[in-house]
C-alpha cells in the first residue's frame, strides 16, 4: 500500500516576457448583407417601440414630485455585442455621435441601459432612426448613415415601472454606474436620495437603508411603506431595478426517524479548522456542543446565533463538522472543523439581509480569523444567461478582497414543484428531461428555466456546489433519479446556455465561454420523494422522537464540500484559498454523460424535422452541423449540472509514489507570458509499452468583479497551455518564442512556398487569399514546433477577442505523454501562462488596473505515472529533476493523533 505523501510546490525558476500581442479575433463582419424587404418588419417594431418610448419619457417627466437634475435613461437591446471591436464601433460612436452613455449592461452587453448625456446628439440619434424606420424597403440600408440602427433590436425608455420590478416593504436597488459625462447630476441625485432616505426614517415609512462598503452601487431598503418607494422609483434616474431577496422555502422535515437518542459524540481534534455556516442558527445539540464555538453573529432580531427554530443549519453544521463519517454509523466521531454560527434567518422563508450578510462574513474574517464560509441559503433562481446579481458581486468582492472562500448551495426545484410534476404524467417530468427543455418549450407545470442555480450561486471567486442522488445508504435505491452518482432530480444546472437566443439572436463562439459554468462540484445530497432515498440527519430532540430525519439537497451536499476543504487546511494550513479551490477540482472526478444521450438525440431529431423534414441521422454532412450547433451537448449539459464531479477525498489530500499533486502558487503580470519548466524523470523513457504520464491541471484566480458590465465582470484573463521546450538555454527566450506567433524562430522551418509567399508580401504583391494562406502555413509551423505532441493543444482558455469575451477564472487542461513525447521535448515539459486586463473599463476598475501591477493565481497539477516500471518512484523522481518544496503540513501531528485515539 503506497504511504501518504504531503504534496509538493514546484519552485522551477521561471522565464518570462513582457508581450502579448491581442490583437486577433476581431470580428469586422458580424452583420450579413441582407434582402431589402427583409428589415420591413424591424422598422415596424422600432417605430412602434420608439413612439412608445416617447409617451413613456413624458409620462415619467410628468410623474417626478422632486426638484433635481433629471438623468433620461434609455434602454437598447442589441443584436451584437454593444462594444468597440465589431463592424459598428458601437461604443465609441453612441456616446460621441449620439450622446448617450452606457450606465449597465447586461446579457452579454447585448441589452444597455443609457444616460442621454447630450440632447443635442441625442437629436442626431432620433434622425437616424426615423430615416431608417421611414426608409424605403428596396434599399438596403448598407453603408448608409443609418446602417447603424440595423444593430437594434429594441428600444425604450426606462420608468418607474422597470426601477421598481414588483417589489414593495423590504427591497434591494441595484444602482447605475456613474460616468464622466453624468457625475455631477449622479452625485447630486445620490446626495438627495440619502436625504430623501433619511427624511423617510424620520417619517416612519422607512425602518433603515444601508448601501454596500464597496462602491455603494447597491441600496437596501428595510421595511419601506408603499407610497415611499413609489416616490424613490418616480424621481431618482440613478436607481436601475429592485429586487426582493426572499430565501428559497426549505420543506418541513418529512421523515421522523424515531430514536431515543442521538447515540453519538463529536469531539474537535487539537488543529481544527473553522467553518462559519451561514444560516437559520446552529442549536447547540449535545453531539455537536463541544465543536460549537461559543462566539456567534446574529443579524436577526433574536441576536442569539445559537437559537434556531428549523433543524437546517444545525444539520448543516453536522455534516460541516464531520462530513462523510457522519454516515459511518460511529459512535465517536473526530471533528475536522469547529463551526461559527452566522444566523441571516430566523424562519427558513424570510427574507435575507444581503449587506448585514456580507459585513458578517467581513467581520467573522477580521474579528475572528475565520477563512471558510458555508452558505446553504439561497434565493431566486437565474434565468438563462442573467447578469451576475448584486448577492453574487458583493460575494465576489469579499473573496477578491479577503484570503477567504465560501461554500454556496447551488439550490434545489422547490419541492411542491416536485411533488406536482411526479403527480402529472409526461416525458418532460421524468429524469432527465426535466433538466433541460428550453423555454420555447415547457409544459403548463414546468420550465426549465426553474432548473437554473438560485442567487448567489453564479459567484465567481467561490465555490459552488450541486448534489447527486447518493445518500450513503447501502441499501436503498434512488427514487427519481436514475443513479446515486448521477445529479439528483432537485438539483439546479449552470444558467448560462450559449445556445439560447439574446435578443433574437444567438451569441457567436467568440462571445462566449466553455469555461462559464456551475456548479464547481458536486457531492452526496440524497434523491427524492422516498423516505428510503433521503439521507438520514440529526434533528433537534425535542420531543424524545426526534432526534433522526430523512433529508435531501444541495444544503447537504455544500457542507459536505467544505468539510474537505477543512481537512485540506488541517493538513496543509498555509497554503492559499485559491489554491484550496484548485486542489478540490482538481481531484474531482466525473460519472459518464451517457445518460443525457437518448434525450439529447431526440431535441436533435425534432430540429431537424422542423428545419430540413427529415430526421438526424438522414441528414447530410453539413446539414448535421448545423443541427449540432445549435443543440447543447450531452457533455456540456452534463457539466453544467455536475460541474468537474465528485472531489476523490485521497487524491484531494495525499499524493502517492504513483501519483503526486504539484501545486504552483505564483504572480504573473498584465501584458505577460511565463513559463515554468516541469523535467520529466529520466526512468519513463525506460521500459516497454508507450503510456507514460497523464497530467491534469486546474488553475485558479481571483477576480475584482465590475459592476453593471457582463463581459467585462471578470476583468482578468489568466490561461495556461503545456507546451515544447523549443529552446533549452533560456526561458526567457523561450518565453519570448511563445508569446510571438510571428517570432524570427520559425522561420527556420519555412519551405520554398512560405519563402516565396514572404517575398512576395514584402513586394506588396500578395493577394488577400494568398495572405490568408501564408498565415495559415505559418500557424501550423508554429502549432508543431510549440506541440507535446503532433500539435500544440488549446490554451486552457481562448481570450478572442478580448473585447467581447466574457473569461472565466477557473479553467481545467489535461495532457496525456508517451514516450516519444517526453522524447520529443527533451524531458522537459514547459507550463506557459499569460495574462491580459481588458481595456475600456469602467473609472474604478482602470484604477485597479493601473495599480495592480501583479496577480496571484494557484495552479494544481495531479501528476500520474501510467509507466508500470517496476520499482518506480516518481514522488522522489520528481524532486531529484526539480527545485521542490514540500507543502508545510501538519501530516505526522494528525498521524500521531489517529494513532493516540485507536
Amino acid at each position: 500500500m503506497s504511504q501518504k505523501l504531503p504534496h509538493l510546490y514546484l519552485r522551477n525558476t521561471p522565464g518570462h516576457v513582457q508581450k502579448f500581442d491581442k490583437s486577433r479575433g476581431i470580428e469586422k463582419n458580424e452583420l450579413k448583407d441582407k434582402d431589402p424587404e427583409s428589415y420591413r418588419r424591424h422598422k415596424e417594431k422600432l417605430d412602434a417601440s420608439y413612439s412608445k418610448l416617447i409617451q413613456d419619457k413624458e409620462a415619467r417627466r410628468e410623474n417626478k414630485t422632486l426638484d433635481l437634475a433629471t438623468i433620461e435613461i434609455v434602454e437598447i437591446k442589441f443584436l451584437i455585442p454593444f462594444s468597440d471591436g465589431v463592424l459598428f464601433d458601437t461604443k465609441t460612436r453612441f456616446l460621441a455621435q449620439f450622446g448617450l452613455s452606457a450606465v449597465l449592461q447586461k446579457d452579454f452587453n447585448r441589452t444597455v441601459l443609457f444616460a442621454v448625456e447630450n440632447q443635442e446628439k441625442f437629436r442626431v440619434f432620433d434622425q437616424l432612426l426615423n430615416q431608417y424606420i421611414n426608409s424605403s424597403h428596396q434599399k438596403t440600408p448598407k453603408e448608409t448613415p443609418y446602417a447603424i440602427m440595423t444593430t437594434i433590436y429594441d428600444i425604450k425608455y426606462h420608468t418607474a415601472g422597470d426601477i421598481k420590478n414588483y417589489c414593495n416593504t423590504n427591497v434591494i436597488f441595484e444602482l447605475i454606474n456613474s460616468t464622466t459625462q453624468i457625475i455631477h447630476q449622479y452625485d447630486q441625485q445620490k446626495q438627495l436620495l440619502i436625504g430623501k432616505l433619511e427624511e423617510l426614517k424620520d417619517q416612519g415609512n422607512l425602518i433603515d437603508f444601508k448601501f454596500d462598503l464597496y462602491n455603494a452601487k447597491v441600496l437596501q431598503l428595510n421595511g419601506i411603506e408603499e407610497g415611499a418607494l413609489e416616490t424613490l422609483v418616480n424621481n431618482f434616474d440613478i436607481l436601475a431595478q429592485a429586487h426582493s431577496l426572499r430565501s428559497t422555502v426549505v420543506r418541513p422535515d418529512q421523515y421522523n426517524f424515531e430514536e431515543l437518542t442521538w447515540g453519538f459524540n463529536i469531539t474537535p481534534a487539537e488543529r481544527n479548522t473553522i467553518i462559519a455556516v451561514i444560516d437559520n442558527g446552529v442549536r447547540k445539540i449535545d453531539p455537536l456542543r463541544s465543536v460549537i464555538v461559543d462566539d456567534q453573529l446574529d443579524i436577526t432580531p433574536t441576536r442569539n446565533g445559537h437559537h434556531a427554530v428549523h433543524t437546517h443549519g444545525t444539520v448543516v453544521a453536522s455534516l460541516a463538522s464531520v462530513g462523510e463519517a457522519f454516515f459511518s454509523g460511529q459512535r465517536e466521531l473526530r471533528a475536522d472543523a469547529k463551526i461559527f454560527s452566522i444566523k441571516i434567518l430566523e424562519s427558513m422563508d424570510g427574507y435575507i439581509d444581503v449587506l448585514n450578510v456580507v459585513e458578517a462574513i467581513r467581520e467573522a474574517h477580521l474579528k475572528h480569523g475565520i477563512r471558510l464560509f458555508n452558505l446553504s441559503v439561497c434565493t431566486k433562481g437565474k434565468q438563462y444567461n442573467e447578469s451576475p446579481s448584486h448577492f453574487a458581486y458583493l460575494l465576489d468582492k469579499l473573496t477578491y478582497e479577503f484570503d477567504i472562500l465560501i461554500f454556496i448551495a447551488a439550490g434545489n426545484m422547490p419541492y411542491d414543484d416536485i411533488n406536482s410534476l411526479q403527480a402529472t404524467p409526461s416525458k418532460r417530468h421524468d429524469y432527465p428531461y426535466h433538466f433541460y427543455n428550453p423555454p420555447e418549450d415547457y409544459t403548463e407545470y414546468h420550465n426549465c428555466v426553474h432548473t437554473n442555480i438560485c442567487t448567489p450561486a453564479e459567484s465567481m471567486n467561490n465555490i459552488t456546489v450541486g448534489a447527486l442522488a447518493e445518500n450513503y445508504r447501502a441499501d436503498t435505491d434512488p427514487h427519481l433519479s436514475l443513479d446515486k452518482n448521477l445529479p439528483a432530480y432537485y438539483s439546479r444546472k449552470n444558467h448560462y446556455d450559449f445556445k439560447q437566443p439574446i435578443n433574437g439572436g444567438l451569441l457567436s463562439i467568440n462571445h462566449s465561454n466553455k469555461n462559464l459554468f456551475k456548479p464547481d462540484i458536486v457531492m452526496p445530497g440524497g434523491d427524492l420523494l422516498d423516505s428510503n432515498s433521503g439521507m438520514q440527519v440529526v434533528g433537534f430532540g425535542d420531543f424524545g422522537t426526534d432526534f433522526y430525519a430523512f433529508d435531501s439537497g444541495t444544503s447537504l451536499a455544500t457542507p459536505l464540500a467544505a468539510n474537505l476543504a477543512a481537512k485540506l487546511l488541517n493538513i496543509y494550513p498555509d497554503i492559499t484559498l485559491q489554491s484550496v479551490k484548485a486542489l478540490l477540482i482538481n481531484s474531482a472526478e466525473s460519472y459518464s454523460s451517457s445518460y443525457l444521450d437518448k434525450m439529447i438525440a431526440e431535441r436533435k431529431d425534432i430540429l431537424s424535422q422542423d428545419i430540413f423534414r427529415k430526421d438526424f441521422n438522414k441528414l447530410f454532412r453539413g446539414e448535421k452541423a448545423s443541427i449540432s450547433k445549435a443543440v447543447i451537448s450531452a457533455k456540456d449539459l452534463h457539466q453544467n449540472l455536475s460541474g468537474y464531479g465528485k472531489p476523490n477525498v485521497e487524491r484531494l489530500l495525499y499524493s502517492k509514489n504513483d501519483t503526486v499533486s504539484v501545486l504552483i502558487e505564483d504572480i504573473i503580470q498584465p501584458d505577460q507570458h511565463k513559463v515554468i519548466l516541469l523535467n520529466i524523470p529520466e526512468y519513463l523513457l525506460e521500459g516497454d509499452g508507450s503510456q507514460r504520464l497523464a497530467i491534469k491541471a486546474t488553475l485558479c484566480f481571483k477576480a475584482n468583479p465590475a459592476w453593471g458590465n457582463h463581459v467585462d465582470y471578470n476583468p482578468l484573463h489568466i490561461s495556461f497551455n503545456f507546451v515544447n521546450t523549443i529552446v533549452k538555454d533560456s526561458l526567457d527566450e523561450l518565453a519570448d518564442i511563445l508569446a510571438d506567433r510571428d517570432h524570427v524562430h520559425y522561420e527556420r522551418y519555412w519551405t520554398d512556398e512560405m519563402l516565396e509567399l514572404q517575398r512576395r508580401k514584402n513586394n506588396r504583391e500578395l493577394s488577400e487569399e494568398q495572405n490568408k494562406k501564408f498565415n495559415k502555413l505559418k500557424g501550423e509551423i508554429r502549432k508543431k514546433e510549440a506541440g507535446v505532441k503532433s500539435t500544440i493543444q488549446e490554451w486552457s482558455e481562448d481570450f478572442f477577442p478580448l473585447v467581447n469575451k466574457p473569461l472565466s477564472n477557473r479553467q481545467q487542461h489535461s495532457i496525456t505523454m508517451s514516450k516519444d513525447d517526453i522524447k520529443k521535448i527533451g524531458n522537459k515539459l514547459a507550463i506557459v501562462i499569460r495574462c491580459a486586463v481588458k481595456e475600456n473599463l469602467a473609472v474604478d476598475l482602470k484604477e485597479w488596473a493601473r495599480i495592480t501591477k501583479e496577480h496571484p493565481f494557484s495552479l494544481a497539477l495531479f501528476i500520474e505515472d501510467k509507466s508500470k516500471i517496476e520499482g518506480a518512484n516518481l514522488y522522489d523522481n520528481l524532486q531529484v529533476y526539480n527545485q521542490t518544496e514540500v507543502v508545510t503540513n501538519n501530516l505526522a501531528d494528525l498521524d500521531q493523533d489517529l494513532e493516540a485515539e485507536a
